[in-house]
């Protein structure tokens, strides 16, 4: 029996408006311009977007719908113009807190798998978007955008239920996008500008957090337990939510 069929993979189907327990201690809230997922305590996290990047502890995490035609200046400010608008748990003092992301996705249309073998458990929600898709290597830098075509994003969130090492954490960064890539390729995602395979878009970005509860791993890339799992969750979340933006796709062009 392969480790696949052995894992537990349930399909999350968040009710808007109201809060969806994830972990001990972590919760998730679907709103019509963003998934806000809270943390008891503040989280070990690893983040590339707009808000709170880099390494370190955060406790809120958001993925943020904008405009397709979102282009701000300067994203980072106006981001916490927008945490302050609308967020009664920010404030400039703590927004050290926050990890946010931005998509021009439609966060309905987000997928939400959560995975379980033995003692391990990822939650992972996936957004995407792929009218940019891109070819890493072969994709010239940037060009959609000056070919007038509106932006698409992938935005992976995975949050574990135990802790992982410094290490690990970054190891969970290469294996979440070496799934992404895997799944664009089974969804035979192509590149509008070279023609080539996409391996994602040129505005992706993600969060991987886990909190301080044991066991505590200290791997996490394709071959150990958390990271295998977090691949997986990866393929689900992000099939289930490429097939919601296709049909999207077609509707919008049949109408």
């Amino acid at each position: 029996m392969s480790a696949e069929i052995q894992a537990i993979i349930e399909y999350l189907e968040p009710r808007p408006g109201q809060w969806l327990d994830l972990e001990e201690g972590l919760k998730a809230v679907l709103r019509p311009d963003h998934i806000f997922v809270a943390a008891a305590e503040p989280w070990f996290a690893v983040c590339s977007g707009v808000t709170g990047g880099g390494l370190g502890r955060r406790r809120y995490f958001l993925n943020r719908q904008v405009k397709l035609s979102y282009n701000e200046v300067r994203p980072e400010e106006e981001m916490a113009s927008f945490l302050e608008a609308n967020f009664q748990e920010y404030s400039g003092a703590d927004s050290g807190d926050w990890a946010g992301l931005m998509t021009g996705a439609k966060v309905i249309d987000a997928g939400w798998t959560r995975l379980t073998l033995r003692d391990s458990r990822v939650t992972v929600i996936v957004t995407a978007g792929v009218n940019n898709a891109c070819t890493a290597g072969i994709t010239p830098c940037c060009p959609l955008e000056s070919a007038g075509r509106p932006l698409g994003t992938i935005n992976i969130m995975a949050f574990y239920a135990h802790a992982l090492s410094a290490g690990a954490v970054i190891n969970a960064v290469q294996t979440a996008t070496e799934a992404k890539a895997q799944t664009l390729r089974e969804m035979q995602i192509f590149c509008p500008v070279t023609g080539a395979q996409a391996t994602g878009t040129n505005t992706d970005a993600l969060i991987i957090a886990a909190p301080d509860r044991p066991p505590l791993y200290p791997y996490a890339g394709p071959g150990a337990l958390p990271g295998y799992l977090l691949a997986l969750g990866v393929r689900h979340a992000l099939k289930r939510a490429l097939e919601r933006y296709l049909q999207w796709k077609k509707n919008s062009a049949a109408g």
